[in-house]
């Protein structure tokens, strides 16, 4: 079978520490295969074009913590509509993220979820499960039910991964808890990220942690207890320690932007996942739905439970890089790195840099930053409409 090619022209290509304008990207198959000035690049003549109109050609965004959006719960079956949904904001690979539950709605989530990976639509890539409870602190359970919650043991992991048939990717957890720490090193082995959530550790505790192999924060700031000028915490230990990845929820409402650009100085972008957490009612009109059975109201772009508490995100990846360029002047250039490179090297992918040899999962994005195509594996997968 002849090879396929896919040529994207005259677009501000976004390539790692370069922006090509007019520039080129060359996908052979699944591949990028040549990315530099339209003028030195040679085209095949059996190449497919798509002419970017001066339109800006970025990487495929990356979500290591999503639940949701648009009405799907990517806990069950809804799996395959995110997978269908994402490339239109952009999201070409992303973890589908649990909640807590019962254990036994959680084993048949699990299960769904791991069907619908044998055979997933055409869309956005799943690259595994973000599996968020019920290895949780009591002491800071966010919206999450505290009588779900259990200590995170061996046993009752790998009896979690064995009904996704290994499909879990990351699993966030509260160290201090039981014997939670000693596993991190066997999480590691297993090729499962330990990431630090919903925890209530003191900083030894997360100092600890990481001297095990621990490299991870879920949305930091958010359900974990906070930093104090004599006692750390675990924000004050996510900040310091370098090993450790930093997600960021960046939707203006989990993190104050001034607290998000602190942030951001103390780890550097090469440390910072940006991930959405958005729900599933992300995207949905405002009005009261369901969630983790529990009413939550949508309203002015926020989910909360009746007492207040956020329940999820309302938007989506898209709009985190949005809020790095206009709430903190941060270049498009590297407010891209953490919801690209950062997630893809977190992950250990060949994906998230427009460079020669990565993945060609690839976005086009208009005036307005948002997404006009999208492309996974060099194949279109969304293309906005014209009425849009």
């Amino acid at each position: 079978m002849a090879d396929s090619l896919l040529a994207i022209t005259n677009g501000h290509v976004y390539a790692p520490h370069t922006v090509y304008a007019p520039g080129v990207v060359l996908v052979r198959n699944s591949t990028i295969e040549t990315v530099g000035l339209t003028r030195e690049v040679t085209i095949p003549t059996d190449a497919q074009i798509v002419d970017a109109q001066g339109q800006i050609v970025a990487p495929g965004l990356i979500d290591l913590h999503i639940h949701g959006a648009l009405g799907y719960d990517a806990m069950g079956y809804e799996l395959a509509d995110v997978i269908q949904a994402l490339p239109a904001f952009g999201v070409t690979t992303f973890l589908a993220t649990t909640l807590t539950l019962p254990r036994e709605e959680t084993v048949t989530g699990l299960a769904t979820m791991a069907e619908v990976l044998t055979s997933p639509p055409e869309g956005a890539i799943c690259a595994g499960i973000h599996l968020e409870g019920p290895f949780l602190s009591t002491e800071r359970p966010g919206m999450a039910t505290r009588e779900w919650f259990e200590p995170l043991s061996w046993e009752a992991f790998r009896s979690l991964q064995a009904t996704t048939r290994d499909a879990i990717r990351m699993v966030s957890f509260a160290p201090e808890i039981g014997d939670a720490m000693d596993y991190i090193p066997r999480l590691l082995a297993n090729s499962v990220i330990p990431s630090i959530g919903h925890s209530d550790a003191s900083f030894e505790d997360v100092e600890r942690a990481v001297k095990l192999g621990l490299n991870h924060s879920t949305h930091t700031f958010n359900a974990m207890r906070p930093m104090h000028h004599r006692k750390p915490g675990v924000v004050g230990a996510v900040l310091f320690f370098d090993q450790i990845v930093a997600e960021l929820i960046a939707d203006g409402l989990h993190i104050h932007p001034a607290v998000l650009a602190i942030a951001l100085r103390a780890k550097g972008l090469e440390r910072v996942a940006l991930v959405s957490d958005a729900s599933p009612l992300a995207g949905l009109p405002d009005g009261q739905y369901e969630w983790e059975h529990k009413p939550v109201f949508v309203s002015h772009g926020s989910c909360r439970l009746a007492d207040g508490t956020i329940a999820g995100a309302h938007a989506l990846l898209d709009t985190g890089v949005l809020t790095l360029i206009e709430l903190l002047n941060i270049p498009l250039s590297e407010a891209l790195i953490p919801a690209t490179a950062v997630p893809a090297d977190v992950l250990g992918l060949n994906k998230g840099r427009l460079s020669p040899g990565c993945d060609a999962d690839i976005v086009i994005l208009g005036a307005d930053y948002n997404p006009v195509q999208t492309f996974v594996a060099g194949r279109e997968v969304f293309r906005r409409s014209e009425s849009k």
